[in-house]
C-alpha cells in the first residue's frame, strides 16, 4: 500500500476536534478518525520492510488518529464509513500486524497502537445501529510495559487474544473485557461467528495520558473460504528517483547490447 505522495511521504493532521479523514488515493485504505492534533500518514519516519509504514501520532491526551481498510466506503461530515464486507467473523483464520513505539511518547507506558476488526453485528449493512468493533491491545493481555523503539510482531489470532468491544449493541457495559477472539467467534452478547467484519481499523485513541509517536506496519488477515489479505506500507519513489532508476535500467540495457 503506497502513500500518496512521493519521499517522504504524507502526514495527515486534523487540529479540530470532530473526526475527519482522507482517502489514500487508488485503495480502500483512509486515514480517519483523525482528531486533536492527531496524524496519520505512510511515510518514512520509522521505515519497515521497505522506505516506509504507517505512522500515527499526536501531541495530547486527546489525540486520535487511525488507518482503515473500509470496503466501498462513503463519506459523511469529512470522516469515511465502510458499506461492505470483508468477511464473517466466524471464518476468519488470521490476524497479525507489526507495531512501533516510539520512547519519546508520554502515553501510559503500556499503550501501543492497537488494531481493531470493525463489526455488523447482525451482518446486514442496511442495519447500522448495531455497528462496533472488537479491539486489541495488550493492555488487557498481561499489560505491563511495552517495548519501545523497536518494531514488535503481534499474532492476535494465533494467541487467541482478549479482545474488548465498543460501538452500539455491543458496548463493553454489555460484556466487553476478558473475551477471547475465539469467544467472540463462538456467540458473545450481540456478536457471533456470522457478524460481518466490514473493515480493519490500527491506529491511536484518545485519553491515553501524553503525546503519543508511532507506527504499523504488515497488516495480515483472512478468511476460510475467502480471501487473504497482507499489506505493507510504502512510500511512492519522488519523480525524480524514478527517473533516476529509469536511466540505470536503461544503462544496464545498452551495457548488456554493447557486450552482445
Amino acid at each position: 500500500m503506497n502513500s500518496n505522495n512521493g519521499t517522504p511521504g504524507d502526514l495527515f493532521t486534523n487540529a479540530g476536534g470532530s473526526n475527519q479523514g482522507q482517502a489514500i488515493v487508488g485503495s480502500s485504505w483512509y486515514y480517519n478518525n483523525t482528531r486533536f492534533s492527531g496524524s496519520v500518514g505512510i511515510n518514512t519516519t520509522y521505515a519497515r520492510s521497505g522506505n516506509g509504514s504507517a505512522y500515527v501520532g499526536g501531541t495530547q491526551d486527546s489525540s486520535k488518529a487511525d488507518i482503515e481498510l473500509l470496503p466501498n466506503a462513503v463519506g459523511f461530515g469529512g470522516n469515511f464509513f465502510s458499506n461492505g464486507v470483508l468477511g464473517t467473523l466466524g471464518s476468519l483464520n488470521s490476524l497479525s500486524y507489526e507495531w512501533y513505539r516510539d520512547s519519546s511518547s508520554t502515553a501510559r507506558p503500556d499503550l501501543h497502537p492497537v488494531i481493531r476488526l470493525l463489526i455488523d453485528a447482525d451482518g446486514n449493512l442496511n442495519t447500522t445501529g448495531d455497528r462496533g468493533g472488537l479491539v486489541f491491545e495488550r493492555a488487557y493481555n498481561g499489560g505491563g510495559a511495552v517495548p519501545t523503539n523497536q518494531w514488535v510482531a503481534e499474532n492476535v489470532f494465533l494467541s487467541n487474544a482478549n479482545m474488548w468491544t465498543f460501538g452500539a449493541g455491543m458496548s463493553f457495559a454489555q460484556l466487553g473485557y476478558g473475551i477471547t477472539l475465539s469467544g467472540w467467534q463462538a456467540g458473545a452478547g450481540t456478536i457471533s461467528g456470522s457478524s460481518a467484519i466490514i473493515g480493519i481499523s490500527m491506529g491511536i485513541g484518545s485519553g491515553w495520558g501524553g503525546s503519543f509517536a508511532g507506527a504499523v506496519d504488515n497488516v495480515s488477515f483472512g478468511f476460510t473460504g475467502g480471501q487473504s489479505y497482507s499489506f505493507n506500507f510504502e512510500v511512492v519513489p519522488t519523480p525524480g528517483a524514478m527517473a533516476i532508476l529509469g536511466m540505470g535500467g536503461l544503462v544496464v540495457a545498452r551495457r548488456r547490447r554493447a557486450q552482445a
